[in-house]
């Protein structure tokens, strides 16, 4: 009998025009800390990941906050906080876009 794969969608509190701060263990093949721009969360192909890791497609962002390159990385979903946990927390992981 064919197994059917049943989709994971992540909850994740950051939507394009956020800026992240990922450290090196927060996404794979890191190089150092990240400071990111998202652009798209991809949210199609995080169930191959059980919900765990999500692609995130942004703009790399350097320490004189000028833009850098296009980047896709797969960040850890433990570590993009939801709207209510980010109230909860101290300011730092992201920053929320102005509307």
């Amino acid at each position: 009998m064919p197994v059917t794969r049943v989709p994971v969608i992540p909850c994740v509190g950051v939507v394009p025009g956020d800026v992240v701060r990922l450290a090196e263990s927060d996404y794979r093949f890191a190089d150092g800390p990240l400071r990111l721009r998202i652009v798209r969360v991809r949210f199609d192909v995080s169930e191959w990941y059980d919900g765990q890791w999500v692609w995130l497609e942004g703009v790399e962002m350097g320490s004189d906050h000028q833009d850098g390159g296009f980047r896709q990385v797969l960040a850890r979903v433990a570590t993009l906080s939801t709207p209510e946990e980010r109230r909860q927390e101290a300011p730092g992981s992201v920053t929320r876009a102005s509307p």
